[in-house]
């Protein structure tokens, strides 16, 4: 990896070549309409889809490549015009088969924050949108990404069962991601719906605007395999049915879990280490922490 603070982490990666996998299907409907849903249909499908979820199953420091482009994409919303700074460059087809390689699908965060960039990359990929009614979207995703990121992980993230603090990613990394995205869609106040609104609608229009309407699915979960096969050319599978997976409250519940399972990690190291009275003083304040997150 590149140690200069002005060379890009990706630029520290070999070039594949050829490409692992082609990149066949770019699914770029927002984070809660069915995505991770479609995450699973695409693996049944046969192809090697990419969703946030892979985050946990990839390379050394994948989610820092993310945070990387992330910023160089968005430097001029964060930061200011962006400059001849290589770390301003943004990913591109080099970058993205660097990245997603060995993948045939994306689908999710924090791919579709490059939904003009893939487009533009993988020209020959079939495209499609997960659609879902704006209200229940903002509902549904203020609820999700405010419980998380309100939850204080940080202080327990070397503690992470799932994502351990000397692995190659922990869970601060995926909250990297969160804080950034979420930061870009409400204009840093994530109490603001109409910010939210606005997001969603331009994402779904720039979409619209690059793909002609003969190469785009807007695809509602509800409608089942049929849509969707046709326009990927596949055969619907036989006896299984359209995944339905990744509702809210399983979504949050899930990420509830990992906070308890991190925190009962943290207490007992601390009890091995410090004793009984200072594990029951961290408990407490864990407790405190975890009571301020916010209503569910």
């Amino acid at each position: 990896m590149p140690s200069s603070t002005t060379a890009r982490l990706i630029d520290g990666l070999p070039t594949p070549s050829p490409r692992p996998k082609e990149m066949q299907v770019l699914a770029l409907g927002m984070s809660r309409t069915g995505t991770y849903s479609m995450f699973t249909a695409l693996g049944i499908l046969g192809y090697k889809p990419y969703h946030m979820a892979e985050l946990k199953d990839t390379g050394p420091g994948t989610h820092a490549l993310w945070v990387e482009a992330l910023k160089a994409k968005y430097h001029d919303q964060t930061h200011g015009p962006a400059t001849d700074n290589p770390l301003h460059k943004p990913y591109a087809r080099a970058e993205f088969d660097k990245l997603l390689g060995g993948y045939s699908a994306v689908t999710d965060i924090p791919c579709i924050m490059f939904a003009a960039d893939l487009i533009a990359a993988y020209p020959d990929a079939k495209i499609l949108i997960t659609t879902r009614a704006e209200d229940t979207w903002v509902k549904s995703v203020s609820t999700l990404f405010n419980t998380l990121l309100r939850w204080h992980w940080s202080p327990l993230s070397r503690y992470d069962p799932v994502f351990p603090y000397d692995a190659p990613f922990h869970v601060q990394g995926y909250l990297d991601i969160l804080h950034i995205v979420w930061n870009l869609w409400t204009g840093g106040d994530w109490r603001d719906e109409d910010a939210l609104r606005r997001t969603f609608r331009k994402h779904y229009a720039l979409v619209r605007e690059l793909v002609p309407p003969e190469r785009l699915l807007e695809f509602d979960p509800r409608e089942g395999w049929s849509p969707l096969c046709k326009h990927l050319g596949k055969q619907v599978p036989r006896d299984v049915p359209y995944p339905n997976l990744n509702d809210l409250p399983f979504t949050i519940w899930f990420h509830e879990q990992l906070w308890w399972a991190t925190a009962r990690k943290a207490a007992v190291s601390v009890a091995m280490t410090w004793g009984l009275p200072v594990a029951g003083a961290f408990a407490a304040l864990g407790w405190y922490w975890y009571s301020k997150r916010g209503p569910i």
